[in-house]
């Protein structure tokens, strides 16, 4: 049975994890889909920018991706522990399959499926503070649309995938909360 929440509408006993590539529109859409369910919203990496006090383009230049994932790990088994939230998870979660059976043991999913071209747009304005679009736009963007295509099958394979082609964060919110 569904809890309620303090909206005092059914809200999922676990977490609603949100999933999806780079400026897929998780942290956006996320905070809408928190108020519109009266849910506590989390982003997983603004947490690990707070705890650690640097950017993940800082922490990935002092510590490596090796190194960052491992202080995301660290941040993704809290967040895993306590239910009842909504979650945006880093783009590399999802598509590591040894995060699969946690988020599918503490909550729901949901693929926020955005067209690479839409993406390809938000990226290329985003791409300063992204330490995986470092570098010149014309080699960026293929080395994203190839990290995009690598990821695709992972993030396919979440409880729920939403097409949020052209739709703004309050829309996706609404689409989240008739399929949950």
């Amino acid at each position: 049975m569904a809890k309620k929440n303090k909206k005092n509408t059914p809200a999922p006993v676990g977490n609603i994890y949100l999933a999806g590539f780079m400026c897929a529109g998780k942290t956006s859409a996320g905070r809408a889909l928190a108020r519109l369910l009266g849910l506590p919203f989390c982003d997983c990496d603004a947490l690990v920018e707070k705890e650690t006090g640097r950017t993940v383009g800082e922490l990935v230049a002092e510590k490596g991706l090796g190194g960052f994932r491992r202080l995301e790990a660290a941040r993704m088994r809290a967040l895993a522990s306590s239910g009842g939230q909504v979650v945006a998870l880093g783009g590399g979660v999802y598509p590591s399959r040894k995060w699969k059976g946690l988020l599918n043991r503490t909550g729901l999913t949901i693929f926020l499926n955005c067209p690479w071209p839409e993406l390809a747009g938000r990226l290329k304005k985003a791409a300063g503070p992204r330490p995986l679009l470092a570098g010149p736009w014309e080699r960026t963007a293929v080395r994203a649309e190839k990290l995009y295509s690598r990821r695709l099958p992972f993030y396919r394979r979440a409880d729920i995938t939403l097409d949020t082609a052209g739709l703004s964060p309050e829309k996706i919110a609404g689409l989240v909360r008739r399929k949950i």
